[in-house]
């Protein structure tokens, strides 16, 4: 891949985030679809009308937006802040293993036929939410890899 992908790469990064970040605001504002593939947890918290969790998740949608937000950000303005892209690096490594164990996990309950009850979750967070979490921090992992030490600011 060309250094010059770098900049798309973050806007991948950023749209997969943004994804992620809507899903937590839209249930944050009472919506219940697919929620059930979160886990029986959340559909129970949602039902009962806890107000802890709703405001839970609405600062969990605002953080993912942020961390969608700010690297992408923060490369249109050159030159980046070491700051930022040591802290991106962080959240890319968080966001590649934490959506490969999810996925890995989730497959492996599916293939093993554990907890059948929590059937939507497994495929949830086997097929949707950890691989968009996979990809989001391959995707911010090779734009920050791509525009390293260039100052890069907005390719044409």
């Amino acid at each position: 891949m060309k250094r010059s992908e770098g900049p798309r790469l973050l806007t991948v990064a950023m749209v997969l985030g943004f994804c992620h970040a809507a899903a937590s605001l839209y249930w944050a504002l009472g919506g219940s679809l697919l929620l059930g593939t979160v886990g029986e947890f959340a559909v129970r918290m949602h039902r009962d009308g806890d107000a802890g969790f709703r405001w839970m998740l609405g600062l969990v949608g605002v953080g993912k937006a942020a961390a969608a937000l700010i690297p992408w950000a923060d490369h249109l303005r050159p030159p980046p802040h070491r700051w930022i892209r040591a802290v991106s690096w962080v959240g890319a490594i968080a966001l590649i293993g934490w959506g490969a164990l999810g996925a890995v996990g989730g497959w492996i309950g599916i293939a093993t036929g554990s907890s059948a009850s929590n059937r939507p979750a497994q495929w949830g967070h086997a097929i949707l939410w950890d691989p968009v979490f996979l990809l989001w921090g391959l995707a911010l992992a090779g734009a920050l890899w791509l525009t390293r030490r260039s100052g890069m600011g907005p390719t044409p």
